[in-house]
């Protein structure tokens, strides 16, 4: 028997569902508990912020060794794919504390400053350069940024990185990326 929430499950085994999905939305909203309620048995948590208009499943992670699937692999993040994730993260907060739009965007030049103030001073600065361009590209992929197709280079921070990256940790991880990058200068 289909239940009456259906569009919700299959949209979020999908992926991120967002508020301009105007269908998935409004359904997973109207029954939300019910979703919840699917989702636990199998091990799943419904995280949704209405506020910011995003929802995604989340594994639950339990105390004790279950033997259960994920539903998506935990995928270890590189250096250069941190630190911009955090350096976005940032932007965003501080767009937000200004009292910014609700779209977040920031010129790939002030992307690559932001992130160039972070690393190591490097010997070739346009390979350095190439590399952010390179790690943006991987963050467009996984979903917290998006190019703007209005022939500029700029970009907007997807407000969902907001459930991945905790605004009370950022300047201790910036801090610590920062001493990971200065004792891989050194090594090298």
């Amino acid at each position: 028997m289909i239940k009456e929430y259906s569009l919700s499950l299959i949209a979020l085994l999908k992926g991120v569902v967002y508020d301009h999905q105007k269908a998935a939305w409004s359904n997973l909203t109207d029954y939300e508990a019910d979703v919840k309620r699917y989702f636990s048995t199998i091990g799943l948590e419904l995280f949704m912020d209405k506020s910011e208009g995003y929802a995604f499943l989340k594994q639950v992670e339990f105390e004790e060794e279950v033997d259960i699937p994920r539903l998506a692999e935990k995928r270890q993040l590189d250096f250069h794919v941190s630190l911009l994730c955090l350096v976005l993260r940032k932007y965003l907060l501080e767009n937000d504390a200004q009292g910014g739009t609700v779209r977040a965007i920031i010129p790939q030049q002030e992307i690559i400053n932001r992130v160039l103030l972070l690393m190591p001073v490097a010997p070739d600065e346009a390979k350095q350069q190439d590399k952010i361009v390179t790690t943006i590209n991987k963050v467009i992929d996984i979903g917290f940024l998006r190019k703007l197709e209005d022939n500029t280079d700029n970009y907007e921070i997807h407000r969902i990185i907001k459930g991945f990256v905790n605004a009370d940790e950022i300047d201790s991880a910036l801090k610590r990326l920062e001493s990971y990058a200065s004792e891989k200068k050194i090594a090298e």
